[in-house]
């Protein structure tokens, strides 16, 4: 049979393997869940730039068939386009 000390050694040992491996799953697992949540964040985001673009898309046909004359109009236009351009939508 094994000696006190070698028993207390390995009861160390096993207690050492146990809060590693438990430590190490957390680690894996908070990486897991992290991961999806900036999945879900970047599909959120995609959604919401899809349903500007629709918004955008339709302000700005309306301007190129009656193109703003004042200063502000103009501003505005422009600003229309660039968002327009920036959420990646169509030139439709």
């Amino acid at each position: 049979m094994s000696t006190p000390y070698v028993r207390f050694w390995y009861a160390i040992a096993v207690a050492f393997i146990a809060v590693v491996g438990i430590a190490t799953a957390g680690v894996v697992y908070t990486n897991y869940v992290q991961k999806q949540a900036e999945h879900r964040a970047e599909v959120a985001r995609q959604e919401s730039d899809r349903r500007w673009c629709s918004l955008l898309v339709d302000i700005g046909n309306s301007q190129r068939a009656v193109p703003p004359k004042t200063e502000s109009g103009k501003r505005f236009a422009a600003e229309i386009d660039r968002l327009r351009h920036e959420f990646g939508c169509p030139e439709k």
